[in-house]
């Protein structure tokens, strides 16, 4: 990159003590630059007559992004930089100077003279992206403009009673700066005779009859909107100031009757909370069941009965995480089946690995799918059965055995789809069992799908599939 004194060489015709005085200002420009956090610029005079170079710049440290290149030695045009210009011609500086720069950014410029023995042979320029400030000013313009026009719907006179704001059904009150009120519609004057037992009339001062509100009207804010109570009843209410000419001449009270939904807002709180507390108590009996249940194969089984305990041990404990899942959600009745599947399978691999046999689970569930708790507990008795039948006959005479889960949900279809491979070594037994009759019926009855059990390179492969529109999918990954 060419230094100063290169560039004003090889560009300009500027003295050796001009130069000098350029290079000495130059040296500093990288402090003025962070100190002002703007862009700072040093042009010059070129050879070529009315043209303008720029020989010197720096910009702040946090690296905006006013200029994606640097501008060293390139030529300074008029239509980008008319206050660079003047000050160039006639010696005078310029302040705050609103611009755009040659990459369409909004700037605002100050730029005074750097002269020697009286002639002018540069101009130090400071600029500053000033686009968001334009942007919120137009928007502070269009919401005046705005609150204008509201000022002048609202201020109708009293011969005028129906009229526009009259079909809102929203109160509206306007209020000037004493918070006396000067207009309010139809819904506003039968809402102080509902809550207060009195005529809305104006001149009344707004806030003997909503105290409460006073803190909305001084709080500075173009725009509050806050819930407020009053006499039992809840609203939502908007407090916006009003302009003329850039002065606020008051305030505009819109007030909306939301005391329904505070009560409907309340029944369906209580009401989750009741689900939940059903849920835990479902669990809970469910627990005491397995617990029981444990309890009986401690004090001895026969050995033809310990396998038909535990079979029923895991199905009571499979619908159980239903309950455990939904409780560890914000879910009120919602189930994340993808975690669910993953506590069944995790709680039977640990229940069903041996000295002999060690046997490894893996998830392919790329999607948290929601399903009400009537249709999880159906689809966690068939991941458990599928699960179980792995375990259980599928790695005879083998020291490791690999289950993969794989579960997914097609949008264009519903339909939700769940996948239960090993590679088991043995040939299988497709003759009926109690496992596969509760997985057929469950699919069939509950879910009105379908469901596959079939032998492939791999090992064992079951598939179920059914449709279901009310599932929420969102990507996530829970693979394992």
């Amino acid at each position: 990159m060419q230094t100063t004194r290169e560039i004003c060489n090889t560009y300009t015709n500027l003295k050796e003590i001009e130069i000098y005085k350029i290079e000495q200002i130059a040296n500093y420009l990288p402090e003025i630059a962070r100190l002002n956090n703007a862009f700072i610029f040093i042009d010059c005079p070129a050879i070529e007559p009315d043209h303008f170079i720029v020989v010197a710049e720096a910009g702040p440290s946090d690296k905006n992004n006013l200029y994606q290149t640097s501008v060293l030695a390139q030529n300074v045009y008029k239509k980008f930089e008319p206050a660079v210009f003047k000050t160039l011609d006639t010696g005078e500086s310029v302040y705050q100077h609103r611009g755009v720069s040659q990459e369409g950014r909004v700037v605002e410029q100050n730029v005074t003279p750097i002269t020697v023995n009286d002639r002018i042979i540069g101009a130090l320029i400071m600029e500053k992206d000033v686009s968001n400030k334009v942007l919120e000013e137009d928007k502070l313009k269009a919401l005046t403009e705005a609150t204008d026009t509201l000022s002048k719907i609202v201020s109708q006179s009293s011969e005028s009673r129906i009229g526009f704001p009259d079909m809102i059904e929203e109160s509206i009150f306007n209020i000037d700066q004493d918070l006396y009120i000067r207009y309010y519609n139809l819904t506003a004057n039968e809402l102080v005779k509902d809550i207060l037992r009195a005529d809305c009339e104006t001149g009344v001062s707004f806030i003997e009859l909503f105290p409460s509100i006073e803190d909305m009207l001084t709080d500075g804010q173009i725009i509050t909107i806050e819930e407020r109570k009053f006499e039992g009843c809840y609203f939502r209410v908007k407090c916006i100031r009003l302009f003329e000419h850039n002065v606020v001449t008051g305030h505009l009270i819109m007030m909306q009757d939301i005391t329904d939904l505070k009560v409907k807002e309340k029944e369906l709180i209580s009401k989750s909370v009741a689900i939940r507390e059903v849920h835990h108590r479902v669990k809970n009996n469910l627990q005491t069941v397995a617990s029981l249940l444990r309890l009986q194969m401690r004090r001895g089984l026969p050995d033809k009965s310990k396998a038909y305990f535990q079979e029923s041990l895991n199905r009571i404990l499979s619908i159980a995480s239903v309950y455990e899942v939904i409780l560890d959600e914000s879910h009120t009745d919602r189930v994340n089946i993808g975690k669910l599947i993953k506590k069944i399978g995790n709680m039977l691999v640990y229940n069903g690995t041996s000295e002999t046999c060690r046997i490894h689970i893996s998830y392919h569930i790329n999607q948290t799918i929601l399903l009400p708790s009537n249709i999880a507990v159906s689809l966690a008795l068939i991941a458990n059965e599928l699960i179980s039948n792995c375990i259980k006959h599928a790695f005879n005479n083998q020291d490791m055995g690999y289950i993969e889960v794989e579960l997914v949900y097609s949008e264009s279809n519903y339909e939700i789809i769940l996948v239960v491979q090993d590679d088991g070594g043995e040939s299988l037994d497709f003759n009926e069992s109690f496992g596969l009759n509760i997985i057929n019926t469950i699919t069939e009855n509950d879910l009105g799908g379908s469901f596959k059990l079939m032998k492939n390179h791999t090992g064992t492969k079951g598939q179920v599939n059914f449709q279901h529109k009310g599932s929420n999918c969102y990507e996530e990954n829970y693979g394992g």
